[in-house]
């Protein structure tokens, strides 16, 4: 887990600031190497944020909007406020969409030009680069946006889950060359806010932080009868721990102790519960979080937003931890009419772990079906099952479906503890 921050100039509004911090600080929670860079100029243009990761890359377009947005793909944006007046986003420029498609092919021709400078992987596609439109703090629920599959629309705060699942088949940077790129783009590192990030997401205990410091402590605790007592109990359980290591060396697995009754699992996306009138088990989510994907003339396939007309929707229906069990429950909907879709609910195409890196094994027996068939015009469920609960310390629950027909699909589910 790891996040840098470069920039060309410190950003002067403070909206960009914050948003470029917040998105920062959840990126760093995430695995792998996030690169973020910010307010740069390339190819005449002044770019708001662009992330790099290791299979793919983001230019975005920041804006700060205070209600409903209305727009589409040519007209111009307007934002709402409470009392229903309107205020043109860019009078006199392009609407958002258009500013971050004229962001993309400044940044891909800059890319293209540079190409032998950051990598020798000749099959990198630097013009698979994924376009968003990013509103802060959030998207209102009652904005009205026509984009298409060019253009993700999102909230400020969808942005990190919306980069963390979205990959490009063609990308695959090495952390090296991620670093490459904004070198190139003449940026530098913004170390103030990037250490800000690094204290927010892991913070440091500092009166233990050097080696002296420790040896006077131990002075001190050796100077008393409490800390001499205090020091062998110390020893005490360091001495049961290494012997119940070794006494379960060899051991293939372990039955995680059952999910506390009070755990609430939720899940960002403002998607309705499945049937509000059920009563849930507080250790159950039942909203669904759709994925929607297109079918590319070549046969790929790409994620667009989910008001556009999909050839197949992945939605994650259902999370369950109770009873000391993981069940999961998916959904698939096939809109062509000429491919059946199959995916084999196993292992090698269902991951599921946590926010500690804790992998949980399917137990494939249990699968239902054991392979999901989805036929052209028609939707079908399927589910797995973990025998074992979650790990207590988890914060989140990160799913995945791999290696399918329909490509890769990843949700993160946030767990709380009440």
């Amino acid at each position: 887990m790891a996040v840098q921050i470069w920039i060309g100039e410190k950003p002067e509004h403070p909206n960009e600031r914050r948003a470029i911090t917040q998105l920062a600080t959840q990126l760093a929670r995430l695995d792998g190497l996030y690169v973020v860079v910010a307010n740069f100029s390339v190819g005449g243009r002044t770019i708001d944020v662009v992330v790099l990761k290791n299979d793919g890359i983001f230019v975005i377009e920041l804006k700060h909007c205070d209600g409903k947005v209305f727009g589409d793909v040519n007209g111009p944006w307007f934002v709402e406020n409470s009392n229903q007046e309107r205020k043109r986003i860019n009078p006199g420029r392009k609407n958002p969409y258009n500013q971050v498609i004229a962001y993309y092919y400044a940044l891909t021709n800059f890319l293209t030009e540079q190409r032998a400078q950051i990598t020798s992987n000749r099959s990198v596609d630097v013009r698979a680069v994924r376009r968003v439109v990013a509103i802060a703090p959030t998207l209102h629920p009652e904005s009205q946006i026509e984009s298409d599959w060019k253009v993700q629309v999102l909230g400020l705060d969808a942005l990190p889950l919306h980069i963390f699942t979205e990959r490009s088949t063609n990308m695959n940077w090495s952390d090296s060359e991620l670093q490459r790129i904004p070198q190139l783009l003449n940026c530098t590192r913004w170390d103030e806010i990037e250490h800000l990030v690094l204290s927010e997401v892991m913070p440091v205990t500092a009166p233990l932080a050097s080696p002296w410091k420790w040896r006077d402590l131990l002075a001190q605790l050796r100077s008393t009868w409490t800390g001499q007592a205090l020091i062998a109990v110390s020893v005490a359980l360091l001495v049961m721990a290494v012997w119940f290591a070794a006494s379960t060396r060899g051991t293939r697995l372990v039955t995680l102790p059952p999910i506390d009754p009070t755990l609430t699992v939720v899940v960002t996306g403002d998607a309705a519960p499945l049937n509000p009138n059920l009563p849930v088990a507080r250790c159950t989510w039942n909203n669904g979080q759709t994925i929607a994907r297109v079918r590319a003339s070549d046969g790929s396939w790409q994620s667009v937003h989910a008001g556009i007309s999909a050839d197949a929707l992945l939605t994650l229906q259902q999370v369950s931890t109770c009873d000391g069990e993981i069940h999961v429950q998916f959904q698939i909907n096939n809109n062509t009419n000429d491919l059946t879709m199959q995916i084999p609910l196993d292992d090698a195409h269902v991951v599921i772990r946590d926010s500690l890196g804790t992998n949980y094994v399917i137990a494939v027996i249990r699968s239902q079906p054991r392979t999901l068939r989805v036929l052209p015009g028609q939707s079908a469920i399927g589910s797995v099952v973990v025998s074992g609960g979650l790990h207590p310390s988890a914060t989140n629950l990160i799913i995945s479906l791999q290696n399918s027909v329909l490509g890769d699909a990843t949700w993160i589910v946030p767990l709380t503890r009440e």
